[in-house]
């Protein structure tokens, strides 16, 4: 019976990291997204729309470097391969935007702003800024622990 207890015990907590680190990922990801979103609908009410689709993919930029940095630094050393975390929720964090952007568009201009060369573009600039994000966190922690 202490066994069983002892393994209930220890998987709960092996689960509730998990869970931490899911959720730390996820909230890189959403900060990301909500960002290049708010800024968007922000800026349709001043410019009109086919500028904004022109600053589109300098939003997402800016947001998944933002998300890549976001999510080594929260994450730290609990994760292997930062890189290839961050590029992958670089992708998501540009999945998720285009498919918010779509539906927004298609219900209240009734016309799809992001073809489907847009979309690949978006998907080029989201895993290399992404990349570059999670660089730019990792020498920056290193600087950190040095100066410490």
């Amino acid at each position: 019976m202490k066994t069983v207890i002892n393994f209930m015990f220890y998987w709960n907590v092996s689960e509730n990291n998990k869970f931490i680190l899911l959720y730390q990922m996820a909230s890189a990801v959403l900060i990301g997204v909500c960002g290049t979103i708010l800024v968007t609908m922000f800026l349709a009410t001043f410019l009109p729309i086919f500028k904004v689709v022109n600053l589109i993919p300098w939003l997402i930029g800016f947001n998944t470097a933002m998300t890549g940095f976001s999510l080594v630094e929260k994450t730290r050393d609990r994760i292997a391969h930062k890189h290839l975390w961050a590029v992958f929720a670089g992708l998501v964090n540009v999945v998720l935007t285009c498919g918010i952007l779509t539906i927004a568009s298609s219900h209240f201009l009734a016309e799809n702003l992001l073809g489907l060369r847009m979309a690949l573009f978006l998907f080029i600039i989201g895993a290399v800024c992404s990349g570059l994000g999670a660089r730019l966190a990792v020498k920056y922690l290193k600087l950190n622990k040095k100066a410490t």
